[in-house]
């Protein structure tokens, strides 16, 4: 990369609500479990409001080779979970993912609540 007038690699930060992530895999594509997990990938987030934060858990489909990320976007009534890509290494195969949100919700507001991957 070449600068000439002060070049900064742009960083994404966290988001200052976002209190932690994780996910856990959980099965390949080609795996017996896969199938059972079907009926989860398709279903609607279910935010569980504790007090001032807001706890999600929801099975995803990702590259079963790649490293994930999380962080969160909020947007007037409207919380986007972000699960990003941060390694290089991908591979053709899917799996089945686990993901954890947990929120800051001071204002004890409810939100629709999406997914983005990057």
């Amino acid at each position: 990369m070449n600068c000439f007038f002060g070049c900064e690699e742009k960083k994404s930060e966290k988001s200052k609500d976002l209190v932690s992530f994780n996910s856990k895999f959980i099965a390949e594509i080609d795996e017996e479990n896969y199938n059972k997990y079907e009926a989860e990938l398709n279903s609607e987030f279910e935010p569980k409001y504790i007090g001032n934060t807001i706890e999600i858990t929801k099975i995803i489909n990702a590259n079963a080779c790649g490293e994930y990320d999380g962080n969160i976007d909020i947007r007037k009534d409207s919380l986007i979970l972000i699960y990003k890509l941060v390694s290089n290494e991908v591979c053709t195969s899917r799996a089945v993912v686990e993901v954890r949100y947990k929120i800051k919700n001071e204002k004890r507001l409810k939100y629709k609540v999406g997914l983005h991957y990057e």
